[in-house]
Protein backbone atom coordinates (compact mmCIF):
# COMPACT_ATOMS: atom_id res chain seq x y z
CA UNK A 1 0.00 0.00 0.00
CA UNK A 2 1.15 3.57 -1.11
CA UNK A 3 0.87 6.96 1.15
CA UNK A 4 0.86 10.54 -0.93
CA UNK A 5 2.91 12.44 1.05
CA UNK A 6 1.61 15.44 -0.20
CA UNK A 7 -1.41 14.86 1.71
CA UNK A 8 0.27 15.75 4.60
CA UNK A 9 2.34 18.53 3.42
CA UNK A 10 -0.12 21.24 4.72
CA UNK A 11 -1.77 19.73 8.06
CA UNK A 12 -0.84 21.54 10.97
CA UNK A 13 0.14 19.92 14.52
CA UNK A 14 -2.77 19.63 15.57
CA UNK A 15 -3.71 17.34 13.62
CA UNK A 16 -0.67 15.12 15.13
CA UNK A 17 -0.24 16.10 18.04
CA UNK A 18 -1.05 14.16 21.54
CA UNK A 19 -3.19 16.30 23.98
CA UNK A 20 -2.50 13.93 26.41
CA UNK A 21 0.21 15.07 28.38
CA UNK A 22 2.36 13.89 31.88
CA UNK A 23 4.20 17.28 32.73
CA UNK A 24 6.96 16.91 35.25
CA UNK A 25 8.31 19.51 37.74
CA UNK A 26 12.13 20.39 37.90
CA UNK A 27 12.33 19.36 41.83
CA UNK A 28 10.57 15.81 41.40
CA UNK A 29 12.68 13.11 42.05
CA UNK A 30 14.15 11.17 38.98
CA UNK A 31 12.98 8.10 40.18
CA UNK A 32 9.03 8.90 40.43
CA UNK A 33 9.23 10.51 37.33
CA UNK A 34 10.60 7.24 35.11
CA UNK A 35 8.22 5.09 37.24
CA UNK A 36 5.36 7.67 35.55
CA UNK A 37 6.55 7.23 31.93
CA UNK A 38 7.17 3.56 32.40
CA UNK A 39 3.87 3.09 33.53
CA UNK A 40 2.31 5.50 31.11
CA UNK A 41 3.75 3.51 28.07
CA UNK A 42 5.76 6.94 26.83
CA UNK A 43 9.29 7.61 26.32
CA UNK A 44 9.60 11.75 27.55
CA UNK A 45 8.22 14.08 28.73
CA UNK A 46 8.18 18.13 29.05
CA UNK A 47 9.50 19.76 32.67
CA UNK A 48 7.71 22.73 32.94
CA UNK A 49 7.44 25.32 35.77
CA UNK A 50 4.55 26.69 37.84
CA UNK A 51 2.97 28.35 35.26
CA UNK A 52 2.85 25.19 33.09
CA UNK A 53 5.52 26.62 30.41
CA UNK A 54 8.27 24.37 29.44
CA UNK A 55 11.43 24.46 30.98
CA UNK A 56 13.52 21.30 29.43
CA UNK A 57 12.64 17.70 28.22
CA UNK A 58 13.37 14.47 30.38
CA UNK A 59 13.30 11.39 28.60
CA UNK A 60 13.80 7.44 29.65
CA UNK A 61 17.62 7.87 28.32
CA UNK A 62 18.06 10.45 30.26
CA UNK A 63 16.89 8.86 33.52
CA UNK A 64 18.73 5.80 32.84
CA UNK A 65 21.93 6.44 34.62
CA UNK A 66 20.13 9.04 37.35
CA UNK A 67 19.92 8.21 41.05
CA UNK A 68 16.59 7.94 42.01
CA UNK A 69 16.25 11.16 44.31
CA UNK A 70 18.10 13.56 42.19
CA UNK A 71 15.96 15.92 40.66
CA UNK A 72 14.92 15.77 37.03
CA UNK A 73 16.14 19.22 36.35
CA UNK A 74 19.63 17.54 36.87
CA UNK A 75 18.90 15.40 33.99
CA UNK A 76 16.68 17.13 31.15
CA UNK A 77 17.62 18.08 28.32
CA UNK A 78 17.29 22.47 27.82
CA UNK A 79 15.69 23.92 26.18
CA UNK A 80 12.91 22.23 25.27
CA UNK A 81 11.86 22.55 21.29
CA UNK A 82 8.51 24.10 21.06
CA UNK A 83 5.98 24.88 18.07
CA UNK A 84 2.07 25.57 18.34
CA UNK A 85 -0.73 23.27 17.06
CA UNK A 86 -0.68 25.77 14.02
CA UNK A 87 2.92 24.90 12.89
CA UNK A 88 2.71 22.81 10.03
CA UNK A 89 3.65 19.27 9.82
CA UNK A 90 6.27 19.79 7.50
CA UNK A 91 7.91 22.69 9.64
CA UNK A 92 7.95 20.01 12.75
CA UNK A 93 9.78 17.76 11.01
CA UNK A 94 12.61 20.28 9.38
CA UNK A 95 12.96 21.47 13.34
CA UNK A 96 13.19 17.80 14.59
CA UNK A 97 15.80 17.47 12.20
CA UNK A 98 17.66 20.91 12.63
CA UNK A 99 17.92 19.99 15.87
CA UNK A 100 18.28 16.66 16.42
CA UNK A 101 14.90 16.23 18.72
CA UNK A 102 12.57 13.53 18.82
CA UNK A 103 10.29 15.29 21.03
CA UNK A 104 8.36 18.48 20.17
CA UNK A 105 6.16 20.33 23.22
CA UNK A 106 3.28 22.39 21.72
CA UNK A 107 2.68 25.38 23.58
CA UNK A 108 -0.30 27.90 23.64
CA UNK A 109 0.08 31.96 23.04
CA UNK A 110 0.93 32.07 27.08
CA UNK A 111 3.47 29.73 26.10
CA UNK A 112 1.92 26.92 27.81
CA UNK A 113 1.95 22.91 27.27
CA UNK A 114 -0.51 21.97 25.07
CA UNK A 115 0.14 18.95 23.56
CA UNK A 116 3.60 16.57 22.44
CA UNK A 117 4.67 15.56 19.43
CA UNK A 118 7.13 12.72 18.58
CA UNK A 119 8.93 12.12 15.77
CA UNK A 120 6.64 9.02 14.85
CA UNK A 121 3.81 11.21 14.78
CA UNK A 122 5.70 13.71 12.12
CA UNK A 123 6.08 10.70 10.03
CA UNK A 124 2.90 9.40 10.03
CA UNK A 125 1.80 12.95 9.44
CA UNK A 126 4.13 13.60 6.27
CA UNK A 127 3.08 10.22 4.59
CA UNK A 128 -0.55 10.58 5.35
CA UNK A 129 -1.31 8.00 7.53
CA UNK A 130 -3.51 9.58 10.39
CA UNK A 131 -2.22 10.47 14.06
CA UNK A 132 -2.34 6.46 16.42
CA UNK A 133 -2.08 7.35 19.78
CA UNK A 134 -2.90 5.10 23.10
CA UNK A 135 -6.31 5.52 25.02
CA UNK A 136 -6.97 7.85 27.80
CA UNK A 137 -4.81 6.26 30.85
CA UNK A 138 -5.42 3.08 32.16
CA UNK A 139 -8.75 2.79 34.64
CA UNK A 140 -6.46 0.38 36.63
CA UNK A 141 -3.76 -0.77 36.80
CA UNK A 142 -2.80 -3.54 39.36
CA UNK A 143 0.81 -4.36 38.59
CA UNK A 144 2.19 -0.82 39.35
CA UNK A 145 -0.15 0.40 42.34
CA UNK A 146 -1.70 2.64 40.47
CA UNK A 147 -5.61 2.53 40.58
CA UNK A 148 -8.03 5.27 38.70
CA UNK A 149 -11.00 6.49 39.89
CA UNK A 150 -14.04 7.02 37.66
CA UNK A 151 -14.44 10.41 35.69
CA UNK A 152 -17.13 12.58 37.02
CA UNK A 153 -17.48 16.28 37.10
CA UNK A 154 -14.95 18.59 38.68
CA UNK A 155 -16.66 19.62 42.17
CA UNK A 156 -15.23 20.05 45.70
CA UNK A 157 -17.93 16.98 46.47
CA UNK A 158 -16.44 14.39 44.25
CA UNK A 159 -12.99 15.61 44.49
CA UNK A 160 -13.36 14.69 48.96
CA UNK A 161 -15.24 11.74 47.93
CA UNK A 162 -13.20 9.92 45.47
CA UNK A 163 -9.01 11.91 45.36
CA UNK A 164 -6.86 10.28 47.96
CA UNK A 165 -4.15 12.99 49.73
CA UNK A 166 -0.73 12.48 48.65
CA UNK A 167 0.91 11.69 45.44
CA UNK A 168 -0.36 10.04 42.14
CA UNK A 169 -1.63 11.51 38.93
CA UNK A 170 -4.36 13.53 37.51
CA UNK A 171 -6.14 14.13 34.32
CA UNK A 172 -8.48 16.48 33.44
CA UNK A 173 -10.88 15.59 31.01
CA UNK A 174 -14.53 17.17 28.84
CA UNK A 175 -17.42 16.20 30.53
CA UNK A 176 -19.31 15.36 27.93
CA UNK A 177 -16.82 12.91 26.17
CA UNK A 178 -14.58 11.71 29.14
CA UNK A 179 -11.95 10.26 26.72
CA UNK A 180 -10.99 13.88 25.47
CA UNK A 181 -7.79 14.12 27.78
CA UNK A 182 -7.30 18.38 28.03
CA UNK A 183 -5.04 18.20 31.05
CA UNK A 184 -2.55 15.53 32.66
CA UNK A 185 0.07 15.98 35.54
CA UNK A 186 2.09 13.90 38.09
CA UNK A 187 1.29 15.62 41.50
CA UNK A 188 2.36 15.35 45.35
CA UNK A 189 -0.54 15.73 46.53
CA UNK A 190 -3.37 14.91 43.94
CA UNK A 191 -6.63 15.87 46.29
CA UNK A 192 -5.01 19.35 47.26
CA UNK A 193 -3.83 20.02 43.42
CA UNK A 194 -7.81 19.13 42.40
CA UNK A 195 -9.24 21.34 45.19
CA UNK A 196 -6.95 24.24 43.88
CA UNK A 197 -8.20 23.83 39.93
CA UNK A 198 -11.76 23.96 41.89
CA UNK A 199 -10.95 26.62 43.74
CA UNK A 200 -10.05 28.73 40.74
CA UNK A 201 -6.35 28.64 41.53
CA UNK A 202 -4.68 27.39 38.70
CA UNK A 203 -2.63 27.60 35.66
CA UNK A 204 -4.22 25.90 33.44
CA UNK A 205 -4.02 26.38 29.55
CA UNK A 206 -6.37 28.76 28.44
CA UNK A 207 -8.58 26.25 27.04
CA UNK A 208 -8.33 24.19 29.80
CA UNK A 209 -9.35 27.53 31.99
CA UNK A 210 -12.18 28.20 30.24
CA UNK A 211 -14.07 25.20 29.78
CA UNK A 212 -13.49 25.52 34.28
CA UNK A 213 -15.24 28.31 34.36
CA UNK A 214 -17.91 27.32 32.57
CA UNK A 215 -18.66 23.83 34.45
CA UNK A 216 -17.48 21.49 31.70
CA UNK A 217 -14.53 20.03 33.18
CA UNK A 218 -14.30 16.40 34.65
CA UNK A 219 -11.72 14.27 36.28
CA UNK A 220 -10.40 10.90 37.17
CA UNK A 221 -7.04 10.61 39.29
CA UNK A 222 -4.93 7.69 40.39
CA UNK A 223 -2.71 7.35 43.20
CA UNK A 224 -0.02 5.30 44.46
CA UNK A 225 -0.23 2.31 47.41
CA UNK A 226 -0.05 4.10 50.69
CA UNK A 227 2.92 4.08 52.79
CA UNK A 228 1.47 0.89 54.85
CA UNK A 229 1.00 -0.83 51.99
CA UNK A 230 3.34 -4.38 52.24
CA UNK A 231 5.09 -5.36 49.51
CA UNK A 232 7.48 -3.47 46.76
CA UNK A 233 6.71 0.01 45.74
CA UNK A 234 5.83 1.02 42.28
CA UNK A 235 9.08 2.14 41.50
CA UNK A 236 10.93 -1.27 42.62
CA UNK A 237 8.10 -2.83 40.52
CA UNK A 238 8.53 -0.98 37.26
CA UNK A 239 12.16 -0.81 37.50
CA UNK A 240 12.51 -4.86 38.59
CA UNK A 241 10.91 -5.43 34.89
Amino acid sequence: MRYAAAAGMSDTVETIMNHEVYTVRAHEPSGEVLGMILTLGITAAPVVDDQGVPLGLVSLRNLARAKRDEPVSKHMTTPAATVTSETTVEEAGREMGQLGYHHLVVVDARGCVTGFVSLLDVVRGLVGLPASHPPAFPHQEPESGLSWTPTLPLTVENIDRLARPGPGMLVLTSVDTPDEVLWAEASNDVHARLNSFASGEHNLPELVGQRLSAGQLGFRSASFAGPETEGPSVIDVLLSR
